[in-house]
């Protein structure tokens, strides 16, 4: 039997933000599916004909608890991914802060996250049908504070990446080259900024066309964004998953002896999370 290139315990937290996806993704299909079986109709309280119509929109008829119940999930799981970063990292689970000011970048971002976040609930009750100035207001505060939290949280994985020689050497497989950028983190860091590049050119095109009334290609741009967020929730599952990785070297410590011929891997040491966590960028 052919056995695997990579080893990790297969239900741990990297799993929180990859539910959070599942969830969000499924709505949206499941609105759009909704809004397709029904023949793409023009609601009551819209002024014009579109295609596609708002996801707001959709949310605003009878799919509106389903709107609410999935909003409110991936919130609590949106949130919970940042908070579980920050014990993995006080826990020594993964890779722990190397600056004093990656704590307080880490708690900015769960901060700007729950407020993002409660507008996306608050996005989702108040719907545009009934509400619409409240609505769309709440849809700025998620944009924006959900903005503020990756741009926080983009800042902790730059100073992983921008300071190699402070990693831990527990975590092999970090470097690939010579070169100072050559890590893995930094490489992480890369991804996210293409991703929020992206988000913010969508988000310009959503606004563009929403205010010169091109409606459809405005909604167009506002699913697009729609999906485009849940791939921020893989970048950050691929953030945790170094976690199952030493899980399952914690636990099976002999398949690495014969492997590699090294001790078994252990938590850090006292003096080495000192110094480790004592270093300043």
């Amino acid at each position: 039997m052919t056995k695997p290139l990579i080893r990790f315990k297969k239900f741990h937290y990297y799993l929180i933000p990859l539910i959070s996806l599942i969830v969000w993704w499924g709505m949206l299909i499941a609105l759009l599916a909704a809004w397709a079986a029904q023949g793409k109709p023009i609601y009551s309280f819209m002024s014009r004909y579109q295609n596609p119509v708002y996801i707001s929109d959709v949310a605003a008829t009878n799919l509106q608890p389903l709107f609410i119940a999935c909003s409110s999930f991936q919130a609590i799981f949106f949130v919970g991914t940042l908070v579980m970063g920050i014990y993995l990292r006080k826990k020594e689970k993964i890779q722990p802060y190397i600056s004093t000011t990656q704590p307080k970048f880490a708690i900015a971002s769960v901060v700007c996250a729950v407020i993002g976040q409660l507008g996306i609930i608050f996005t989702s009750i108040f719907n545009t049908n009934h509400f619409h100035t409240l609505h769309l207001t709440m849809v700025g505060i998620f944009i924006a504070f959900c903005f503020f939290a990756c741009c926080c949280d983009f800042v902790v994985s730059f100073k992983f990446g921008n300071n190699p020689d402070k990693l831990n050497p527990l975590h092999d497989g970090v470097k690939f080259g010579t070169w100072k950028w050559a890590n893995l983190y930094m490489v992480s860091f890369f991804l996210k900024c293409v991703w929020l590049a992206a988000a913010f050119s969508f988000v310009i095109c959503f606004g563009y066309f929403m205010g010169h009334m091109s409606r459809g290609l405005s909604a167009s741009f506002e699913w697009l964004i729609a999906f485009w967020y849940g791939l921020l929730l893989i970048l950050w599952s691929m953030d945790l998953f170094p976690s199952a990785l030493r899980h399952y070297r914690r636990k099976h410590p002999n398949v690495y002896q014969e492997k590699n011929n090294e001790p078994p891997l252990t938590s850090l040491g006292s003096e080495e999370a000192t110094f480790v966590n004592s270093q300043d960028v």
